[in-house]
């Protein structure tokens, strides 16, 4: 399984692959790492891929992604550490609950306390992702794509729960330790 976090699709496809090892699954706790201050969590929409696929043309990539989630990306902003070490350490990105993705032919909100993102042309990004990263590399079941989505980034602090909704429903509840 690969973690595939979009960081632009635009004007250049810039993406980062993060091991399996960073993966918290859902209902575990984060354990905060032992170093650094200022720990946020970056919020994306994840697509969860559920067929074999490579160079996939964009009008048939909706047949390629099955479920829809949120995820976090846990990141030091300002740290010395490169990009690289940071996505390649263990239990820095979380998914919640996976929802069916036909929910993306509608507007979907996801919202985190105060903070809210409201991704309207769901089906329009998924597919071009789905199909710009299929040049490069193959995508195979159970794969995660990571989408981003606008300033959405939440501190994380030691003792705090993470509550995320989509479109009204819980899909994560998480415990920083």
């Amino acid at each position: 399984m690969k973690i595939i976090r979009l960081k632009s699709l635009e004007p250049a496809l810039d993406i980062d692959i993060h091991p399996d090892s960073a993966m918290i699954l859902p209902g575990r706790p984060l354990f905060m790492p032992e170093f650094g201050e200022g720990w946020r969590g970056d919020m994306y929409m994840a697509l969860r891929i559920g067929r074999l696929g490579k160079n996939i043309a964009r009008k048939f990539a909706r047949r390629y992604y099955d479920a829809l989630s949120v995820a976090l990306v846990v990141t030091l902003p300002g740290s010395e550490l490169s990009e690289g070490v940071m996505s390649a350490m263990d239990s820095t990105v979380v998914h919640g609950e996976w929802f069916c993705a036909d929910r993306l032919a509608e507007p979907v909100r996801i919202c985190c306390g105060r903070d809210e993102a409201v991704v309207t042309d769901g089906v329009a990004m998924a597919d071009e992702a789905v199909s710009r990263v299929s040049e490069y590399m193959t995508l195979k079941m159970g794969d995660i794509i990571l989408l981003p989505l606008p300033s959405m980034s939440i501190p994380l602090k030691e003792r705090s729960y993470v509550t995320i909704d989509l479109d009204g429903e819980q899909a994560m509840d998480l415990k920083v330790v």
